[in-house]
Order: C-alpha cells, then sequence, then structure tokens
C-alpha cells in the first residue's frame, strides 16, 4: 500500500505516481511510449467509509520523469483542487489509463482499452 499525505484545504503537492513496468507484459518500449502519448489519463478518489467517490474521473497528466537514467520513465500527476481537499478523510484512490488507438509497429499491435494504476498497490491518500 502506497499512503500520500495532504492537508485539508491545501492544493498542494501535487499527486505525483511513477509509472513502473512490473514484467507481466512484453512490449518494446517505443510501443509504449507511442501508446501513452496517445491515451487519456484520469484520476478517481473515493472516500474509505461511504464508499462515494470524491472524486471521480478527473483529467490527470502523464509526464516524462526528470531522470538520469537512459531509460524513459513516466509520472502520473494529478493537480489538485479546491473542492477535492475540503474534507478530512481517508480516500482509496487511483488513476485510469484508457489507450485510444491500436499502435501497430511491424508485428506488434498495442491494444486500444484501459488499465488502472496502481495495479500492485492499493494508494491510499490521508
Amino acid at each position: 500500500m502506497q499512503e500520500f499525505f495532504i492537508l485539508k484545504d491545501s492544493t498542494n503537492p501535487t499527486l505525483e505516481m511513477e509509472l513502473i513496468e512490473d514484467g507481466r507484459y512484453s512490449f518494446r518500449e517505443e510501443i509504449m511510449n507511442e501508446a501513452l502519448q496517445d491515451s487519456t489519463i484520469t484520476f478517481t478518489m473515493i472516500d474509505t467509509e461511504t464508499n462515494i467517490p470524491k472524486i471521480s474521473k478527473a483529467p490527470a497528466n502523464i509526464v516524462l520523469a526528470n531522470t538520469n537514467s537512459c531509460e524513459e520513465k513516466y509520472l502520473l500527476q494529478y493537480q489538485w483542487k479546491k473542492r477535492d481537499v475540503n474534507k478530512e478523510g481517508t480516500f482509496k484512490a487511483f488513476f485510469d489509463i484508457n489507450f485510444n488507438g491500436m499502435i501497430k509497429n511491424g508485428d506488434y499491435i498495442f491494444p486500444q482499452g484501459n488499465l488502472k494504476v496502481p495495479i500492485e498497490n492499493d494508494l491510499i491518500i490521508i
């Protein structure tokens, strides 16, 4: 489980999660990069007590991380709005990546569809 702490009524810091290739899928990096550039990213946050969404499919961003590595890494980002943080509580959150099109590179086709992130660990906002 990953935890992210933010103060009530504070819109900083921006929520950032690194998009990690977990080895479950074998794809070439250039295909994934192209697919990510043609995708829609959303953020959802659900109150753990009431199970009611506080944020539902709000637009989010994906940016290239600033690293000293030769390997490209991406960050999923959500910039808080005042209405998102006007209530204290504990929330379960996730990003969705909706791949908008069929990306073909040689014999490999990256499919259209939706990927819920994080896959492995829950993201808890406190």
